[in-house]
């Protein structure tokens, strides 16, 4: 399955830090990840992939660029990746929706072009849940 991590552990992969096939289901694509941050991979702290459109399009420079330029929006990202990116394997669509929820009014608290609030936001929920839809549903013989 493919998952919006799946491409960015590639490196750690052919680096032989962390093993994933073809075949690899979504919860071990987040397993992997885990254990990539708790390595110390300051990338899985620090990436845009929930936040962001998958593709290299308009949205994903002007958020980049926005990440780039705002220390408050680093902060926050890296509050999101902790606590929701990370959690997508392990956590319940409730816990999940709370702290979407807390991200939210954290975003809403930084000084922002509303435009760019409003992609990051969008991109952050729809990822969210379509990330933990690939992991609820993993299992499933269709």
């Amino acid at each position: 399955m493919i998952s919006v991590f799946s491409n960015y552990l590639e490196p750690l992969q052919e680096a032989c830090l962390i093993c994933l096939t073809d075949d690899s289901k979504p919860s071990e694509i987040y397993d992997q990840l885990r254990i990539a941050y708790n390595q110390g991979s300051i990338g899985v702290a620090n990436t845009t992939r929930l936040i962001a459109p998958i593709t290299d399009d308009e949205d994903n420079y002007d958020i980049i660029e926005e990440v780039w330029r705002n220390k408050e929006l680093q902060s926050w990202l890296q509050w999101v990746n902790q606590k929701i990116t990370l959690c997508i394997g392990v956590e319940s669509y409730q816990t999940l929706g709370v702290r979407l929820r807390i991200a939210t009014t954290k975003l809403d608290k930084i000084d922002l072009p509303f435009r760019i609030g409003a992609k990051i936001h969008y991109y952050l929920c729809n990822n969210t849940w379509n990330e933990h839809r690939l992991v609820v549903n993993e299992d499933l013989p269709f």
